[in-house]
């Protein structure tokens, strides 16, 4: 499969609440070493290229007893040593053996990380959400299950994967900016245009806000064109179920 790398790291996200929807016996522990194994066993997935570009960065994947959320994300390091780090909350190892679930927590911060360098936008979301959708689905997870993952309910992450599974890249963005408020790049173009114009009749400097429109339309470019070209061969390949 042709690999698609976003230049993008930086900074640090954090996700919403999850709950448990059952309790009982512990799992059996499932270490994140075989879950990366499992997505790189794709010969053409997204989990491959997700797991080929954590391992180039030198990246950490490993339980955390701090986070509060599911999933989340860090940087260590300075310089030439900074790798991104991948949470997974640890008290979800005793309620799930679920490879779904941690591999679908893994693509979602590292698509996060890849693309956490473009504009906060809903196209940008419904990329994270796509590669978490994907990953889910090559790991053998259906639809029927969301929003329960391997016996843990997490609503957020259920409807990440329904959002993207249900909407084309032509109408996900929509659908992200009518869940979550986020703004569409067109949006956030026209915005920063007028702001321009705004600032070029008050005679203040507009390099700022033109970097910020140059990222704006590179980041429109990549979703028109690389992003959905690999919408559309994933689609080609895989069946969600």
């Amino acid at each position: 499969m042709k690999k698609f790398f976003p230049l993008f790291l930086s900074a640090l996200f954090a996700l919403p609440c999850f709950s448990y929807a059952q309790t009982g016996n512990a799992k059996a522990e499932v270490s994140l070493d075989s879950v990366m194994t499992a997505m790189a066993d794709w010969g053409d997935g997204t989990g491959v290229w997700l797991v080929d570009w954590l391992r180039e960065k030198n990246a950490i994947v490993k339980f955390d007893s701090a986070i509060k959320t599911p999933s989340a994300f860090a940087i260590e390091g300075t310089g030439a040593a900074k790798r991104p780090v991948i949470l997974i909350n640890e008290d979800i190892k005793a309620r799930t053996d679920g490879y779904k679930y941690y591999s679908a927590l893994i693509a979602r911060e590292a698509a996060t990380l890849m693309h956490i360098g473009m504009p906060d936008s809903a196209e940008r979301q419904f990329m994270v959400n796509s590669c978490s959708a994907q990953v889910f689905f090559e790991m053998w997870g259906t639809r029927m299950e969301l929003p329960v993952f391997s016996g843990v309910r997490d609503e957020e992450l259920g409807d990440q994967i329904s959002t993207w599974v249900e909407n084309g890249p032509d109408s996900g963005a929509d659908a992200v900016s009518f869940r979550t408020g986020k703004k569409l790049l067109k949006t956030l173009i026209s915005e920063t245009e007028l702001a321009i114009s705004q600032a070029t009749q008050d005679g203040t400097d507009a390099a700022a806000l033109q970097k910020k429109l140059a990222a704006l339309k590179n980041e429109q470019a990549y979703y028109n064109k690389e992003f959905k070209q690999r919408e559309t061969y994933w689609w080609s390949m895989h069946q969600p179920r």
